[in-house]
């Protein structure tokens, strides 16, 4: 949601306002940097950027990638602005937050947003929604494909050339260059090393012949993510010569986080658990903020999070903050500037999956963890016991009775607004191309996802036999649309679709097989969630107007009648006019 934010006089002419990046990288751990220890991996510019940077050594996220981003956007805890997990919608946070880069914007900044948004795919909650002037990237929890793959650019897709890391620093590039002369925002939300495991040979190379101790397979997949870690390194260094050669350094602030713990066995410190963990090794990760000349290069040990950094931002900057929004975090360029650190507090985790309930969370406060899992509770001094291997609960009761409370009132607080159900919006003039994923749907009868169970982004259905299909839609204003259907298959001309808005039917047979061709996947190690990529068909539906408010679902009906099994991807609309 865009607001109207008049910035503060001495702080936002376009010679004086710094420049701000953001950059936050994918299932990249504590440990998958030289500078935190790691003895296999060089990482020099990320070291460099340390060096000249406050470095927040007791800095939280969220265990998992969706929600870490919800909360670095709005300053507010994830569940508080809608987010709750990664797919089906509960990624989804509620246009109505107001974001950093509205905030920015609306301070006369130009914003982009460059890489894995995952925060919502459909207009408003999508990056152009949310304030973003220039997106590249995807709006899902993952991709299918680093090299030459397709990317939504300001909501159609392009082809791009080269690996995906490497084509988002170009863009970012681009971006910063073409606003060099005015304050600009760059979210730069990489999404490696998340997987599939894919990078190139000069960067494999350097890693495939080290015995990491995991046995053979880990060993492939942590010599990937290293090699993967390396590139983001050469490309953060790109961003780094590009400040210095273009006189931008004294006014250009460049934040670095990751949004959780690793993904799979691999050094992450002392800490304890990784990716979707509620222990310190899933949220404990490192974060820098560098601004040559203003920011004095400094070990922080105060307790911040992912929440702290759009106030500290906003206040870094001098852009006035929205006055309706309540911040969870607090604004940290006092102790950035002038070394008072912020006042003792508790910092919250939580983790949940499809069904959203309080049974695994964490509250951290000065040395302490405390931890709920399944019913099972515990109580550790980090200081002391960094690998959470001592419960103190029986030694301090009252501090685990207290921290126990605590977390409970803060469930019911940040829970108390609820969660909406998915509900696609069709119509608005802003996005007129819209999918539909079966993703994102419902599925009854003969059908089942082709990669994982799970349905993640870009599975699709496989149809043996009548099944029936069904989206939550919002129609917002009414248009005509032209609707087409991705598919494939052999042996499946003759089948019957049925395309239901309403009281309103498409019919269509399909006329003619489709055989896909599998498109290449240069993984390093095989894929065990992502559906690969492949070509596909198109079924034109033909159009159909509708009308606002009155229609919720589209239901699309699959009559068997060749002896093949059909492959559904989505239903692509596009708004070609509105009424």
């Amino acid at each position: 949601m865009l607001l109207i934010l008049l910035p503060k006089a001495y702080g936002q002419t376009a010679t004086t306002s710094p420049n701000v990046i953001v950059i936050l990288t994918d299932d990249q751990g504590w440990g998958d940097f030289s500078y935190t220890g790691n003895q296999y991996l060089s990482t020099p510019h990320f070291d460099q950027m340390a060096s000249e940077s406050a470095v927040l050594n007791r800095f939280y996220v969220s265990p998992v990638c969706a929600p870490t981003r919800a909360s670095v956007l709005t300053g507010r805890y994830h569940l508080r602005t809608g987010v709750s997990f990664v797919t089906r919608g509960r990624e989804n946070m509620r246009s109505e937050e107001v974001t950093i880069a509205e905030a920015f914007k609306s301070a006369g900044y130009t914003t982009g947003c460059f890489g894995k948004w995952h925060n919502g795919a459909h207009y408003p909650e999508n990056p152009q929604g949310q304030g973003f002037d220039t997106f590249l990237g995807f709006t899902s929890g993952h991709w299918s494909n680093y090299f030459d793959t397709s990317l939504e650019y300001n909501g159609e897709m392009i082809s791009t050339k080269g690996y995906i890391t490497d084509v988002l620093t170009d863009s970012t590039l681009a971006f910063m260059d073409r606003n060099k002369e005015k304050p600009f925002f760059a979210f730069v939300p990489l999404n490696a090393p998340h997987t599939p495991y894919q990078v190139g040979d000069e960067y494999y190379d350097l890693y495939k012949d080290i015995d990491f101790g995991y046995g053979e397979k880990q060993n492939k997949k942590i010599a990937t993510i290293y090699g993967m870690c390396k590139n983001i390194d050469d490309n953060v260094g790109r961003i780094r010569q590009y400040l210095k050669d273009n006189a931008l350094e004294e006014n250009t602030i460049v934040v670095f986080l990751s949004d959780n713990g690793p993904q799979g066995d691999r050094y992450n410190g002392p800490w304890r658990g990784g990716k979707t963990s509620i222990h310190e090794g899933g949220s404990l990760v490192p974060c820098t903020l560098q601004w040559k000349g203003k920011i004095k290069p400094s070990q922080k040990q105060a307790l911040t999070a992912h929440i702290d950094l759009m106030p500290t931002l906003l206040g870094l900057a001098g852009v006035e903050k929205p006055k309706e929004v309540k911040f969870d975090g607090v604004d940290l360029s006092p102790y950035l500037l002038e070394n008072k650190a912020p006042e003792s507090r508790k910092l919250y985790t939580h983790m949940t999956g499809f069904e959203i309930t309080a049974e695994r969370g964490a509250v951290r406060e000065g040395d302490f963890r405390y931890t709920t899992e399944f019913g099972k509770t515990g109580l550790y001094n980090l200081t002391e016991d960094p690998s959470e291997k001592h419960d103190l609960q029986s030694e301090l009761p009252e501090k685990a009775k207290e921290m126990k409370e605590a977390f409970e009132a803060w469930y019911t607080d940040v829970t108390s607004a609820g969660f909406a159900d998915l509900r696609i919006p069709m119509g608005y003039k802003e996005s007129p191309r819209v999918v539909l994923a079966v993703h994102e749907s419902t599925g009854k009868g003969d059908l089942k996802f082709k990669a994982n169970v799970n349905g993640w982004a870009h599975d699709w259905f496989l149809v043996s036999g009548d099944a029936t299909i069904e989206w939550p839609i919002e129609i917002v204003t009414p248009s005509t649309f032209q609707l087409s259907l991705k598919y494939a298959g052999q042996a499946v001309k003759g089948d019957v679709i049925e395309v239901i808005f309403g009281d309103q039917i498409i019919k269509k047979k399909i006329k003619k097989d489709f055989k896909p061709t599998a498109l290449p996947t240069p993984d390093r190690v095989m894929r065990e969630q992502e559906a690969e990529e492949q070509t596909w068909g198109t079924l034109d539906l033909g159009a159909i107007t509708l009308p606002a408010d009155k229609i919720k679902t589209c239901t699309l009906k699959i009559h068997k009648k060749g002896a093949g099994v059909l492959e559904v991807k989505e239903i692509v609309s596009r708004r070609m006019a509105s009424l």
